[in-house]
């Protein structure tokens, strides 16, 4: 294939890929892990990705000190609380119930004394000993009454030191969100005019671009070299990640043919492909022919199953991009009638011909998994769904009239006409990086 043929093509996949894959991530979160694995200034991306993480790993780390110095201490503390006050609370009712009975006693003691001596016909006689009941009336009066201040003042200290035990806990928690806040600003603070200064010239094209334009513009013959990756302000080179951060995985269903010569050398790339090459790199691509042998050689291993959308919480736990698997629904998945939202032109394309059959390059048996497909080599299926999931398509089993999801990489699709080699190879390749 000559390389200008090979730049057209090129060139249509750039668009296809904006118009197929960007734009609709933009409006699917789901889908913003596969934004991050598109967007031309990775390096920034993986940068505000890094720095969110590090916010994130920060409000794990308030959320520690908050169960730790709050929750925990405060439940140890009602737990101790509750039989100390019952304790404290029936002491003083006891000390109190016996000091009052003990004047009640005197009082009536004085009564029966006064009563006597309004009957005698000598008071004076029990004058010296109702002076002595009222002496001791009014010291126990007294007592009784410094016993009720104490308790008072002990139950206000001891309500007083709740409080100020909550209230220091309170403070602890928030001087912690107070640094977790601090910390996050910091962060934000220092890479922002960075990050604004890499999206400041969006019509800005990168120098390894403008270096296959000029190749293509002096038709200088040889083969397309691309020039050294350009470093930004920071040091970093574009579309690398940042020190750190973690690789992306290479998919299940692409690692038989990674370095050796199934996708890495060799073979054209298809629109996924292109946009996991940062501003078109073409380093690692040849102008040979399409080799399909690579898909008979070594038999790949099967991706995961097809998964259940997991809650809305995790999505929210994890800030890094990361390789998400896209919310299945059970009506458009199993309705013949209807379609699958796309997200590629190559979907279209299997609905303008009606159904599109495949034959089984491997078998594939489903186990005690009821919703997998089992075949044999050789035998043929109709999809009923218009693109592969993460490597997973559904179809029917013409020789056993079964349906089911089966590993896409383990068959081939039957295409009439010419350009039929090339368009299997490309859906192969598509529903693989899906």
């Amino acid at each position: 294939m000559s390389r200008s043929e090979e730049v057209h093509r090129l060139t249509e996949s750039v668009y296809k890929t904006i118009m197929d894959q960007f734009n609709p991530s933009l409006r699917n979160f789901i889908a913003m892990g596969k934004t991050y694995e598109k967007a031309l200034n990775r390096d920034v991306l993986f940068q505000m990705a890094e720095v969110h993480r590090q916010i994130q790993i920060q409000l794990e780390e308030m959320l520690k000190v908050f169960h730790g110095e709050l929750l925990t201490q405060l439940e140890q503390k009602v737990e101790l609380d509750a039989k100390y006050l019952s304790a404290t609370l029936k002491k003083y009712q006891a000390e109190h119930k016996a000091r009052l009975e003990s004047l009640e006693k005197c009082q009536a003691d004085l009564k029966k004394l006064r009563r006597k001596s309004q009957g005698s016909r000598n008071p004076q006689k029990y004058r010296e000993k109702e002076m002595q009941f009222v002496e001791t009336i009014s010291n126990k009066q007294s007592q009784m009454d410094n016993q009720v201040a104490e308790g008072y003042k002990a139950a206000l200290t001891e309500e007083r030191r709740r409080y100020c035990f909550l209230v220091e806990r309170q403070c602890a928690v928030a001087k912690n969100k107070m640094v977790y806040h601090g910390k996050g600003k910091d962060m934000i603070t220092q890479k922002l005019p960075g990050w604004q200064q890499a999206c400041s010239h969006p019509s800005k094209i990168p120098d390894r671009s403008m270096l296959l334009v000029q190749q293509m513009s002096s038709s200088a013959p040889g083969t397309l070299i691309a020039d050294p990756m350009p470093t930004t302000k920071s040091g970093l080179v574009i579309s690398d990640p940042i020190p750190g951060a973690k690789p992306l995985p290479v998919p299940p269903e692409l690692a038989p043919f990674v370095g050796a010569g199934g996708l890495g050398h060799g073979s054209l790339m298809s629109s996924q492909d292109i946009a996991l090459v940062p501003n078109g790199d073409l380093s690692h691509s040849n102008n040979g022919e399409y080799n399909q042998s690579g898909w008979s050689d070594v038999k790949p291993k099967p991706p995961s199953p097809p998964l259940l959308p997991k809650p809305q919480t995790e999505v929210y736990s994890n800030t890094l991009p990361t390789r998400k698997a896209m919310p299945l629904k059970a009506s458009p998945l199993l309705s013949e009638n209807k379609t699958l939202p796309r997200s590629s032109s190559m979907a279209a394309g299997l609905e303008k011909n009606g159904r599109t059959k495949v034959q089984a390059i491997f078998s594939h048996q489903a186990g005690d998994n009821s919703t997998l497909l089992s075949f044999s080599e050789g035998d043929f299926i109709t999809l009923l769904v218009p693109e592969a999931k993460d490597g997973w398509h559904y179809g029917e089993n013409e020789k056993s009239r079964l349906r089911g999801w089966f590993p896409f990489s383990y068959t081939r699709v039957i295409q009439n006409g010419l350009n039929g080699k090339l368009r299997n190879n490309l859906i192969h390749v598509k529903s693989c990086s899906t």
